[in-house]
């Protein structure tokens, strides 16, 4: 039989007496052993003060029993239940609480119809409780997935899984006894993991909420079939990517003098993963050959569009973007932009022509092997295909005026100014001033993690900061706009 070793009454005492002692001369500066000794004390007297919290609420719970109505102490001191009465009594949240009461109510000898004493739901786990061995949450753990498999088990079996349970779960953290705890419901309620399956498959949603900051919050509840499912392929990216930005921070030091600068965290590594990972899908051809009919219809003026310059608005979201993110979605696959005049008619709806083609897209695959950018590792299967000469601009839709960049390295190439010049079928990526005032050219070598060439090989570098080019070359292409106008008058 199972003998309980909790430490007296006079032993917790005792310690909150040398604990209160060693707190008032003063911690700051400890060594580190002393420290140490001191919180694994203070853990060992919240078990015993948590142990006996548990005893309290259980009977505190007991005694606001439902069928007592309001005779029950809590109804009578003005509490709806139990926990929110201890809630307000401790000055603890009402999840604790909560925990409390249920703990103490599964741990607590019962009463027969004829008043006599039954041993308590979960005497080994109490016992555990009592001895400092569990505290109150990973009890309550075990609690909730004990109590779940109940009514498909039997008695003998639950006990079994009990006493599992309390052998394994000490020294584990809160997420690993949830786990454990889980393995040894399901292993209790086997004929049970299917209608659980098809119950979590029906609360599956996901559902899009615009913020106030124009950002949009995507909340995804998904069974855990599906979650494994994405978690493994955004993981399989991010860790991806994380090597690789690993491994070229010794070239590029070597290369540049300078280290990688994709200073992404890891959440927004995440996300752009997911991105990529959805544009993939999108693009990718299903068995018949045909493509997924996915169109997201960007609105915008033509001025906009020919100068970069405003906001743009996409179909279904409220938040705007500039007409700069605008030019890049319009050379991506299965997006169309409606260009809308003055009094909002459709100047210009995109077309097949201004995207490029399955063949096209395959043979840039063949040609670059993934992202050309210098140091980029992505496959093709994630790249997207940028009209070297913007499509805004009047670049044609053909293979000498294409070439695949990844997403991150799309954006760079549109956001910061860089400028791509191809000679003999090799691209050379020209950074901005403000990254490298010598401009020097950097070119990407297949099965290297990038490379630089002289500047005299490079030809010319590029003219000024982007802002300032990108306003010049708007005001030229907006003139031209303007004199063709005239000439259609």
């Amino acid at each position: 039989m199972e003998t309980s070793t909790a430490p007296t009454a006079d032993a917790l005492a005792s310690l909150l007496a040398d604990l209160s002692r060693a707190c008032a001369d003063g911690v700051a500066g400890l060594p580190t052993d002393d420290l140490l000794r001191l919180v694994t004390d203070a853990g060992t007297l919240q078990r015993g003060l948590d142990a006996i919290r548990v005893r309290l609420a259980g009977e505190l719970a007991a005694q606001s029993a439902a069928h007592l109505g309001a005779e029950g102490v809590a109804r009578r001191a003005g509490h709806p239940t139990p926990a929110s009465f201890l809630a307000e009594l401790w000055q603890i949240s009402p999840a604790e609480a909560a925990r409390l009461c249920e703990v103490g109510v599964a741990v607590r000898p019962r009463l027969a119809l004829d008043g006599s004493l039954l041993p308590a739901r979960y005497p080994s786990l109490g016992l555990a409780v009592e001895n400092l061995v569990l505290g109150v949450e990973a009890a309550a753990v075990i609690v909730r997935e004990l109590d779940q498999a109940a009514p498909y088990c039997s008695a003998e079996s639950r006990a079994a899984g009990e006493r599992l349970l309390v052998e394994h779960a000490p020294g584990l953290t809160g997420r690993q006894v949830q786990g454990l705890a889980r393995q040894v419901r399901d292993r209790l309620d086997e004929d049970g993991a299917e209608p659980r399956d098809a119950i979590r498959r029906q609360r599956r949603s996901l559902t899009l909420i615009p913020q106030p900051d124009g950002m949009v919050r995507l909340v995804w509840d998904m069974p855990p079939e599906t979650a494994g499912l994405v978690r493994a392929g955004i993981d399989a990216l991010v860790g991806e990517q994380l090597r690789a930005a690993r491994d070229r921070v010794p070239s590029s030091l070597a290369d540049t003098g300078m280290a990688d600068t994709d200073d992404r965290t890891v959440p927004q590594r995440r996300a752009d993963a997911a991105e990529e990972l959805l544009r993939h899908a999108i693009s990718c051809d299903r068995p018949g050959g045909d493509r997924p009919v996915v169109t997201m219809v960007v609105r915008m003026t033509l001025d906009q569009l020919l100068d970069g310059l405003g906001a743009a608005r996409i179909d279904g979201i409220e938040a705007g973007i500039s007409a700069t993110t605008a030019r890049i979605l319009a050379a991506e696959a299965n997006i169309i932009p409606a260009v809308l005049g003055g009094a909002g008619e459709v100047l210009d709806l995109g077309r097949a022509r201004r995207l490029f083609s399955s063949a096209q897209r395959q043979a840039l695959a063949e040609q670059y092997g993934g992202c050309a950018f210098p140091g980029g590792g992505h496959p093709p299967g994630y790249t997207e295909a940028h009209h070297l000469r913007w499509w805004s601009h009047d670049g044609p839709t053909d293979l000498a005026n294409g070439i695949p960049l990844c997403s991150f390295h799309h954006h760079r190439i549109h956001d910061d100014g860089w400028e791509i010049q191809v000679r003999d079928r090799v691209p050379y990526f020209i950074p901005p001033p403000w990254c490298d005032p010598d401009q020097v050219p950097k070119r990407r070598q297949r099965g290297n993690a990038g490379g630089v060439i002289p500047p005299g090989d490079a030809g010319p570098p590029c003219a000024g900061p982007p802002r300032r080019a990108r306003a010049v070359r708007a005001s030229r292409v907006r003139q031209r706009g303007s004199d063709a106008a005239r000439q259609r008058q």
